[in-house]
């Protein structure tokens, strides 16, 4: 094996997301003309000293207020999501969160990252979903509260 072929075998991305659970988010979102929040779920792991992230599920709860540009969580929805991670995702953690950005594009607004304070585990990332322009990306804060994309990949179910 040549050394570049080996490093591309090497190579971690800091996400992976099962195709059939972000297709389900990207649709959530596409059916609501206001944003929308929810948590992500899975499992953090370690390869060669890099952390990532397993997405094997996500979390909506109905007790959110949204509008085109703001969306929050309200009294109850974390509690709620809370024991549907309990019953639906048993042995996973909290990975971190999602939400839409309807036809603004895909970045962190300050709130955003006042939001991903909240999620101060190194492997904690935010996915934006633009369902108007078709965009989605993850992201991660450093030490210093500027955000910045993270590479993931799309894994599809075996046949």
């Amino acid at each position: 094996m040549a050394d570049e072929d080996k490093d591309k075998n090497d190579y971690v991305h800091d996400v992976y997301i099962q195709k059939r659970i972000l297709d389900e988010i990207e649709q959530r979102c596409k059916n609501n003309k206001y944003e929308i929040i929810g948590m992500l779920v899975g499992n953090a792991y370690k390869h060669k000293g890099k952390e990532y992230v397993l997405i094997n599920g996500f979390l909506f709860s109905a007790l959110i207020e949204g509008s085109a540009i703001f969306t929050q969580v309200i009294d109850g929805a974390v509690g709620e999501m809370s024991v549907m991670k309990e019953k639906e995702h048993p042995g996973s953690i909290i990975v971190g969160w999602w939400h839409s950005h309807p036809n603004l594009g895909v970045f962190l607004s300050s709130v955003d990252i006042k939001t991903m304070e909240m999620f101060n585990k190194g492997f904690h990332v935010a996915l934006v979903v633009d369902p108007i322009r078709n965009e989605r990306a993850f992201f991660k804060i450093d030490d210093e509260k500027h955000y910045h994309y993270v590479s993931y990949a799309v894994l599809r179910e075996k046949k």
